[in-house]
């Protein structure tokens, strides 16, 4: 039995609202909540092969960064998270040996461990947003500052914190767009950086929002990415990033809190080292979790 025509026409109304809905276009940028804290675990396995140097064909490490952030509200709608690298730890094959390693337990871990990690646990800074959570400005680096001998700040080292503020900030977008899309759009970015010791870089990314799904319960954006890494930088260094780097991976984005959930990303880098070239494979996983 058909339906009577104001059941129709309220049926034929409320799917199209509902297909509205469903393909508005939604942007894809990381909200700061003021007053909301964060804990940021990522887990990075880098394999070195250094047959071309003369030395032991692989080395390896695994190591587990933990990393807390802080929202805080400024005048004017802007917003400032604190970022601090609370813990590592992990394990490293270095000239054919195994050892593992805690920042908890440092003073247990091998010298060149404790140089290692040492430069990064503790350090932090702040990445300040705006109401609309467009990022302005990096400030307090200073505390990643190392000081010469003579208790003075070293240059490098003050460019090198710089850097490293930088690229964990572009880490937390790395593959959205800066518009809004629809699942099945398409998008291209282009972005220099600064890598510490390797100078300038550029990230040509293809990237698309392949489909809405369910991710612990709740819809999440899937965006994956593909790309090259280029170096830009003419400048004589003893580490550069060859012809032939690249880097993919997906993001998941929790369309409800509006934060990238969970990343996972490959990179297959091409080190120049001494006039040889160095291959380097590093897989990085992360997840990001509100803390209650």
């Amino acid at each position: 039995m058909p339906l009577p025509f104001p059941l129709v026409s309220t049926a034929l109304l409320l799917t199209a609202l509902t297909l509205s809905a469903q393909e508005a276009p939604v942007l894809l940028r990381p909200h700061w909540d003021p007053g909301a804290a964060y804990v940021l675990e990522t887990l990075t396995e880098t394999v070195t092969d250094l047959s071309a140097l003369g030395r032991k064909p692989e080395q390896g490490m695994k190591v587990k960064q933990t990393t807390r952030l802080g929202v805080g509200r400024l005048q004017e709608g802007r917003k400032e998270v604190s970022v601090i690298f609370s813990g590592l730890s992990g394990e490293a094959i270095l000239d054919g040996k195994r050892q593992t390693f805690d920042s908890e337990r440092l003073d247990e871990a091998s010298p060149e461990i404790r140089a290692s990690i040492g430069r990064s646990l503790g350090q932090q800074f702040v990445l300040v947003y705006d109401a609309e959570d467009r990022f302005l400005t990096a400030r307090d680096t200073a505390d990643m500052v190392a000081v010469r001998p003579d208790g003075q700040p070293s240059l490098q080292s003050i460019a090198e914190s710089g850097q490293v503020a930088e690229l964990f900030r572009r880490s937390l977008n790395m593959g959205l767009p800066e518009h809004a899309v629809r699942a099945g759009d398409t998008w291209t970015t282009e972005e220099s950086l600064k890598f510490p010791s390797a100078g300038d870089v550029t990230v040509e990314l293809k990237a698309s929002y392949e489909a809405t799904v369910d991710y612990q319960g709740t819809p999440h954006a899937k965006v994956r990415f593909t790309g090259d890494l280029v170096t830009r930088d003419s400048a004589e260094r003893a580490l550069s990033l060859g012809a032939g780097s690249k880097v993919f991976g997906q993001v998941l984005f929790d369309l409800g809190q509006r934060q990238v959930a969970f990343g996972a990303f490959r990179a297959d880098l091409k080190l120049e080292v001494q006039g040889k070239t160095v291959p380097v494979r590093q897989q990085v996983t992360t997840r990001l979790t509100r803390v209650p």
